[in-house]
């Protein structure tokens, strides 16, 4: 059996995008950032999002049903990492950010590269996470510039704008 930490050292070669889920919870607004997500179908617009089936975002989004993916721009590396629990002591998620929500009602996080309003339709649950499938009911193209934020080597990279 091929160990966890071998596992990571071959993946740190593949190159992924980097997103921010976010939902509703009974306690406001939650986030999380993703690396794991792609696109699954384009009639109906379907994609799929990976979620560790123990963590605090799996339970919320199993109640909430919908969510938003937020996907960052270069420039967004400090957001990214807001949303991986990397903030300063005492600072919640969504503290000083702006931000608007979807039609679905979840957050659409202000610069991002485009936003996609998901509502989830199933999923599996694979060891330890759980394979979120979901159609994409609204999409966001705001106007913002720059290349998209990429994960690759247990790092983040800029992209230069296509």
């Amino acid at each position: 059996m091929v160990s966890a930490d071998a596992f990571r050292d071959v993946m740190r070669h593949w190159a992924s995008g980097v997103a921010v889920i976010t939902m509703r919870s009974p306690d406001g607004p939650h986030g999380m950032t993703v690396n794991a997500l792609l696109s699954v179908s384009l009639d109906p617009p379907t994609l799929l999002v990976v979620l560790a089936r123990n963590g605090r975002t799996h339970g919320i989004l199993e109640q909430a049903g919908r969510f938003t993916v937020n996907i960052l721009s270069a420039g967004q590396r400090p957001l990214a990492d807001r949303f991986t629990k990397r903030r300063r002591p005492g600072e919640e998620e969504f503290d000083g950010l702006d931000w608007h929500p979807s039609p679905g009602g979840a957050p659409v996080l202000a610069g991002g590269l485009a936003a996609l309003d998901c509502l989830m339709t199933e999923q599996t649950l694979v060891a330890d996470h759980a394979l979120v499938i979901a159609t994409v009911t609204h999409t966001h193209l705001p106007s913002a510039e720059g290349g998209p934020l990429v994960y690759a080597g247990r790092r983040y990279h800029a992209l230069p704008q296509w």
